[in-house]
């Protein structure tokens, strides 16, 4: 289908971009250099500089990056991680390929997870804590930090999809011991393709995960254990590279598009996102609004040409293949059934933001006149 507002414009992208990626394509290529070169220590360099941290290490996916967190960290078989079950698929393997149990806790209104149901959910197997920060929004790090240390936990961050967002100043991914970050095309900075990184003050840890990315080599020819092939690529780096020269201007524009939308859309009986709290700075990696009549708004701005996602329409613990046994999450189960991801990203033109918003007010006035 050809999408009157698509959910997101990749063309537009790169066309807007297209004399420096093409530049940077035939650097790399004529210059042979695609395996750990130039273009990924300067990504680090950037990202770490940033973030306000020691170290980054580019991998090649945003899964590995939490795989290779976790991991790093030497946590026992069996032992338990607390979590979420609103999250992309890829929280919930890095526990389980680590021979771990996801012990998966609920959320509040904003998706992130709530405060509350942590320490009730703290055993004596308990390791770890994994909060994901959802859409762009931080969770509140002050007092899970508070929890994690009262019990001697790790706190590792999912910040996939959060770089630049920060919780009282402060940004997210370098609140725990390890943040781990994704870089693929539909997050606010992505690759040509999946790429992620891991950000950490810690100097032992960083050089374990380095390792881990390459096979396990300590240096060439010297291997120090098993490990995997996660190295990102310096072709994608160099990209990525052209790309981060103007996020802060993107993250701006993406939170001027969700402020048009909200002050749109106010009145409706639809939720919001917040983006007026102050504590925390919001990069609206997606849009998600609430509303009791999703599948009938959701058809309806499809059947327009608006696309338009459910971000994630059933909790993973119910399919029961990944063998999650034993939860039941109201609030989870709740948003799952009212949650809509609507376009942005900065690309989106003003004239599509209008016609987004004004079939969802010609939705609600037909459902008011019914």
């Amino acid at each position: 289908m050809k999408w009157k507002v698509p959910y997101t414009d990749f063309r537009a992208q790169f066309y807007n971009n297209r004399k420096k990626f093409l530049d940077e394509f035939k650097r790399v290529m004529s210059n042979g250099s695609f395996i750990l070169r130039d273009d990924v220590k300067k990504f680090e360099y950037n990202i770490a500089k940033y973030l306000k941290v020691r170290h980054v290490i580019g991998l090649n996916s945003g899964t590995d990056a939490l795989l290779f967190s976790l991991s790093s960290l030497g946590i026992e078989r069996n032992s338990e991680i607390i979590s979420v079950a609103h999250t992309h698929i890829a929280t919930l393997s890095a526990i389980k390929h680590i021979g771990c149990i996801p012990r998966l806790v609920d959320i509040s209104e904003d998706f992130n997870i709530n405060i509350n149901e942590i320490e009730k959910n703290i055993t004596n197997k308990t390791r770890a804590i994994l909060p994901v920060h959802m859409n762009g929004k931080s969770c509140e790090m002050d007092k899970i930090l508070k929890i994690a240390k009262k019990y001697n936990l790790h706190v590792v961050e999912d910040a996939a999809q959060s770089l630049g967002a920060k919780f009282k100043n402060k940004m997210v991914g370098t609140f725990g011991i390890l943040g781990a970050f994704s870089l693929h095309p539909l997050k606010s900075l992505g690759c040509a393709g999946d790429g992620g990184f891991i950000a950490t003050n810690n100097g032992l840890l960083a050089e374990k995960i380095k390792r881990l990315r390459n096979h396990g080599q300590k240096k060439k020819n010297e291997v120090a254990h098993f490990g995997f092939c996660s190295r990102l690529d310096n072709l994608q780096a160099a990209l990525v590279n052209v790309k981060f020269k103007t996020y802060k201007n993107q993250i701006n524009l993406r939170r001027k598009i969700a402020k048009k939308y909200v002050q749109q859309l106010e009145g409706l009986p639809i939720k919001t996102p917040n983006y007026r709290d102050n504590k925390y700075y919001n990069t609206f990696n997606s849009f998600v609004i609430t509303t009791k009549d999703q599948k009938k708004l959701y058809k309806f701005l499809l059947k327009n040409k608006v696309e338009v996602f459910i971000h994630w329409a059933r909790p993973w613990y119910l399919f029961k293949g990944l063998g999650l046994k034993n939860f039941k999450l109201k609030k989870t189960e709740e948003m799952c059934k009212k949650m809509i991801s609507l376009p942005i990203y900065p690309e989106l033109s003003l004239k599509k933001i209008n016609f987004t918003c004004s079939l969802i007010k010609k939705f609600y006035a037909k459902s008011y006149k019914k």
